[in-house]
């Protein structure tokens, strides 16, 4: 069991051969090197091995998987008994074709990034809204709920955030894309259940001269500028007003332009790691039954990005 490593990035090849004695978890993406899914869910695993002696032998790993892999690599995934499977970029929409049985809240975001093993195949999950709507909590100490959400991107991340804004009670959602055609597909999906709830919902380009910031709205960057320190930013400034709240799903920077330039506004801001780790520990959750504590994983995520 020792000669397989979690710190290792494993590949399909290797997978083929795979015999590991224990319980297999995995992360599954293109590119994954860069994930610190492994040392989050080994550290609560080990925990958990404390008072539970089923757990040790449960190890997290992760495997690099092309996108025209994934289809096939899933069966093989399942003929060598891998309990449960984490999705990353960009297997999140890809796997959906391949799952019979999808949790009504995954089918309605239209993405699955967890995985739990059946009887001949996998079931789907998604835990990104709810990773978002804890790491809002925690980190902002504020809430979806009663609150205007302003989201930027109507990509796979901007759909889960706004499928979890509308579903947690948010008194309004906005949506800002710079793609008019991608904005327009996501507000025909979000309208049906905004109607339901009797929730305002708008789209806006980021330079809508009707477009502006509400007062205390709670600002989620769903969008991937910000990784590179020469992105532009989602939102031009002068959108952004003072003492705005920001959480950006962006964890690595720690800090991103839009949050350096919400903090010097005297706004609060926090990155997406507290996101990473509430949606981990609930796809733990869901594979071992069992609470999960969250505050193991975030010392080991801290751990693991600042090593």
């Amino acid at each position: 069991m020792n000669r397989f490593d979690p710190e290792e990035t494993y590949k399909l090849e290797d997978l083929e051969k795979w015999d590991f004695s224990g319980t297999s978890l995995a992360v599954l993406g293109h590119p994954v090197r860069h994930s610190i899914s492994p040392a989050m869910h080994n550290a609560a695993i080990s925990e958990l091995a404390q008072s539970d002696p089923r757990f040790s032998s449960w190890r997290y790993f992760r495997f690099e998987i092309r996108p025209e892999e994934l289809i096939r690599a899933l069966p093989l995934f399942h003929e060598k008994g891998f309990l449960g499977i984490n999705l990353t970029v960009p297997h999140k929409e890809i796997v959906l074709e391949a799952l019979e049985r999808i949790d009504p809240s995954a089918r309605e975001i239209g993405a699955v990034n967890t995985l739990r093993r059946m009887d001949g195949s996998y079931e789907g999950f998604n835990t990104d809204g709810y990773g978002l709507s804890e790491g809002v909590r925690h980190s902002l100490k504020t809430d979806l709920k009663g609150n205007h959400i302003v989201i930027l991107g109507a990509g796979g991340a901007g759909r889960a955030a706004a499928v979890q804004s509308l579903r947690s009670g948010c008194r309004s959602l906005s949506i800002v894309n710079r793609n008019p055609e991608r904005l327009a597909k996501l507000l025909d999906n979000l309208h049906p259940i905004a109607r339901e709830l009797d929730i305002p919902l708008r789209g806006f380009a980021p330079r809508d001269p009707d477009f502006a910031v509400a007062e205390g709205a709670i600002v989620i960057n769903a969008t991937s500028l910000g990784l590179n320190l020469e992105d532009p930013m989602p939102l031009p400034s002068e959108s952004i007003p003072s003492a705005a709240i920001l959480y950006d799903m962006i964890y690595n920077p720690k800090s991103t332009q839009l949050m350096q330039l919400v903090t010097a506004r005297g706004g609060k801001a926090a990155n997406g790691l507290s996101m990473l780790v509430h949606q981990g520990a609930r796809s733990l959750e869901i594979w071992s039954g069992t609470t999960v504590n969250a505050e193991t994983m975030s010392r080991a995520a801290h751990k693991a990005l600042n090593d």
